[in-house]
């Protein structure tokens, strides 16, 4: 599941069979993670205490979303893990938590504030833009006004004026027949959302092609968001005065 279109090319064509392949694959996460819950009971573990210095900061433990801070993580299986933590307005932090049996290792993290340098404008983004089941795949053209977004095939075409957007976070958003999270833990972390009146958007942005590995789109994606979170940030202070 290292491939972009292995998560998503499931849910590319709607119909009864769509439906079922849904159903089946939602049936067997779930069994799958009944079975992993099971197994971790099984080995040792301990537990891990998550502060931030920022309140209600997304924690991700080995790409699953698990909470907001602050928490306590238990069971923990013993050994490395790799715990993220994201908020709308600051800079991604990621560590690796070395877990000891029957013991809680506590992590207290200094949230920095997101100062991306703008770069020169417009910016060219390949992108795959989610739809209700399944997505499209063309360009989102960022300049300091607006995204412009066109797919391949010239039938998805929208333009977003940035003073006008509602939001820009990090996930895929609710996805009809889906679990609320995203369409999963992974792709949930990296996706941006952009809501704007009327209509929410979720992208992942790639490098050469869809078939990128989630590494290299996962960085691409962070560079559209936090260019777009700058660009709409720098738009409502002249609203706030």
């Amino acid at each position: 599941m290292n491939k972009i279109p292995k998560v998503l090319n499931r849910f590319a064509k709607p119909g009864w069979k769509s439906v079922l392949t849904l159903c089946f694959v939602l049936s067997a996460g779930a069994s799958a993670r009944f079975h992993n819950a099971s197994s971790a009971q099984d080995k040792p573990s301990g537990s891990i205490r998550v502060k931030t210095d920022a309140s209600d900061v997304q924690v991700f433990l080995d790409d699953n979303e698990v909470g907001r801070t602050p928490l306590t993580l238990k069971p923990v299986t013993a050994g490395i893990h790799r715990l993220t933590l994201l908020k709308q307005g600051y800079e991604d932090h990621t560590e690796q938590v070395d877990v000891s049996p029957e013991k809680t290792v506590t992590v207290f993290v200094v949230m920095k504030p997101l100062t991306a340098k703008l770069p020169e404008l417009p910016v060219h983004f390949k992108a795959m833009h989610q739809h209700r089941l399944g997505y499209c795949v063309g360009v989102l053209t960022v300049t300091a006004e607006a995204l412009d977004y066109k797919s391949e095939k010239n039938d998805d075409v929208f333009h977003l004026p940035i003073s006008e957007l509602k939001s820009v976070s990090r996930s895929w958003g609710p996805v009809p027949g889906v679990a609320p999270g995203g369409i999963n833990a992974s792709t949930d972390a990296m996706a941006c959302r952009i809501e704007a009146p009327g209509r929410a958007y979720g992208f992942l942005a790639f490098k050469e092609s869809p078939a990128d590995p989630m590494s290299v789109a996962s960085a691409r994606t962070k560079e559209l968001y936090e260019l777009v979170y700058t660009l709409w940030t720098a738009s409502l202070k002249p609203r706030e005065k």
